[in-house]
């Protein structure tokens, strides 16, 4: 990015409490935010602690945990245990009670998950988590955060279970179940379905496999979370290339000998997300190919994410790199125009002014519509005035000639007709959302950072005006003021979004409809028509979803 980049702006050492005289939040997920910088920690360094859960079931959100143990351990030695029962505030399933040797009475007086979760994440602090089968139990540990409102600390985490399926011959272990592989490893304790004996012979399995990975050039933290036996070790090799990025979120951009961008892209923490392209853990053939052919890398560090995702929408937009699969036209779409002097109503790249129809996704939803609704010389202007006020009687007109077909057996025709009137609906919902915040002179927003502090924004005409950053114990009213005072200017120009790009308006809208964030003051309401296609936005997807299948 160049100097001059307005989201160069971050008030990063100024701020914090949104509003003014606020008193300070707990914050939010802090999964949003980058984590300790552990990936580079030699593995010897590393604390590791293991755990493991019994719960009334397998669903995350749903069943309930009932004992929680964990073991934590430092290169090679025990540092020590936890281990807790957990009321679940209902009976045990009579299975789990067959399972586990768990009973009501055991858990009768036991404390509830409230009390327990946050001394086992003290107990965990600072270190790498290591589970067998780690998306059951950190599934249903985070689950349990957020239904107690309890920051995320978004851990490094390792699975011994993927661990194993890569280094292990499943001939010699009889399979990757915890049993087979404690009986393999020789572990001191047998697992018996009960949460610190588990724990404590996944510790086993965990330094077994450790010491196996010694003949792969593993080392770090980073290489153990991302190893595959299979990568090229070329890739490997060139690691070197993100020897500075930062554990901060940003972009960053590989580029190719000539310094041409190949590929663009964004992360809440730049150096985790970039050493999976290095140790085999994004499997996508053309990355692996991006990777070989890439000879730098440029990062760009940013505030937040949502700074991220801006910068990440305007770079795309201009560059249009060749590895950007799916975002090659980003910000893009097809319009259907007013009659000129020549002729009827035309498809065009570019809105017309503002009584052109769209953004289609597709030149052919926009010429479909045109046919549809018969639109020509004579009644463009009507057409375009009634979906300007809103279009639900339009839309609802076209639902009904949609069911009237089917009701006579006409399918083909009810399914040409869903097909049309759903992409109207998307195309009109989605003027409608982003040309309403476009409209907005200038709103500002927070959300929590996950440390105690607010991440800020300053949006003007749906664009990203600055960016920046109030830490824990600042009074982030006066920081919001200051990032005000100093954002860029941004002077509304023509067409349905007055000159903003639809993919930056799309990442700005999506960010500000976030639960965790707060709207601040704004120059404007922020409002959609309440007779507009939002009302028909449930019946679209359910078309979409039927054209799909």
């Amino acid at each position: 990015m160049t100097a001059d980049d307005p989201l160069q702006l971050s008030l990063t050492d100024a701020v914090s409490g949104f509003g003014a005289g606020s008193s300070q939040s707990n914050g939010g997920d802090s999964g949003d935010e980058p984590g300790p910088g552990t990936d580079e920690l030699g593995l010897g360094e590393t604390t590791f602690v293991v755990v493991d859960l019994e719960t009334t079931g397998m669903r995350a959100g749903e069943d309930h945990i009932i004992e929680i143990g964990a073991v934590r351990v430092r290169g090679g030695v025990e540092e020590g245990r936890f281990s807790a029962l957990i009321d679940p505030g209902m009976r045990l399933p009579g299975f789990i009670t067959e399972l586990t040797g768990i009973t009501d009475a055991d858990l009768d007086g036991a404390p509830q998950l409230g009390t327990v979760l946050p001394r086992f994440l003290e107990f965990a602090s600072g270190a790498v988590w290591v589970a067998h089968n780690a998306p059951f139990d950190i599934g249903f540990l985070r689950a349990s955060c957020g239904q107690l409102g309890i920051a995320w600390p978004a851990p490094a985490v390792v699975d011994t279970l993927q661990l194993a399926r890569r280094l292990l011959d499943r001939k010699r272990t009889g399979s990757f179940r915890l049993g087979d592989l404690a009986r393999y490893v020789g572990a001191e304790v047998t697992p018996n379905h009960r949460a610190l004996d588990d724990a404590a012979a996944t510790v086993d399995v965990l330094h077994h496999l450790i010491e196996r990975l010694a003949g792969h050039s593993v080392e770090t933290v980073g290489d153990l979370e991302h190893f595959s036996p299979d990568v090229d070790p070329r890739l490997r090799e060139k690691k070197a290339l993100i020897a500075d990025a930062p554990h901060a979120p940003g972009v960053y951009v590989f580029r190719g000998a000539s310094g041409d961008p190949l590929y663009i892209g964004t992360a809440v923490n730049l150096r985790r997300r970039l050493l999976q392209y290095f140790t085999g853990a994004d499997p996508r053939r053309r990355m692996v190919e991006m990777v070989m052919l890439a000879e730098s890398v440029d990062v760009a560090e940013c505030a937040h994410g949502m700074e991220a995702e801006v910068r990440e929408a305007r770079m795309l937009a201009s560059a249009r790199p060749p590895y950007n699969r799916q975002r090659k036209e980003p910000g893009h779409g097809w319009y259907l125009n007013p009659p000129t002097k020549k002729g009827g109503p035309k498809v065009s790249r570019v809105a017309g002014g503002g009584d052109a129809i769209g953004p289609f996704r597709t030149r052919n939803a926009a010429q479909a519509t045109k046919d549809t609704l018969d639109l020509d010389a004579g009644n463009f202007g009507e057409v375009a005035e009634e979906l300007r006020a809103g279009g639900a009687e339009l839309i609802a007109r076209l639902v009904d000639d949609v069911s009237a077909a089917a009701d006579a057996g006409r399918y083909r025709r009810a399914a040409f007709l869903r097909d049309i009137t759903a992409d109207l609906i998307l195309a009109l919902d989605r003027r409608q959302r982003l040309g309403a915040l476009a409209s907005i002179p200038q709103l500002q927003a927070a959300f929590p950072d996950g440390r105690g502090g607010w991440n800020l924004a300053v949006v003007r005409h749906g664009r990203l005006a600055a960016a920046g950053r109030s830490p824990r114990g600042a009074n982030a009213a006066h920081v919001a003021g200051l990032l005000a005072d100093s954002a860029e200017t941004v002077i509304p120009g023509e067409g349905p979004y007055l000159g903003a790009n639809q993919h930056e308006l799309q990442v700005v809208h999506n960010w500000l409809l976030r639960d965790d964030v707060r709207i601040g003051p704004s120059d404007a309401p922020w409002t959609s028509p309440a007779a507009g296609a939002g009302r028909w936005r449930e019946w679209a997807a359910a078309a979409v979803a039927a054209r799909k299948s």
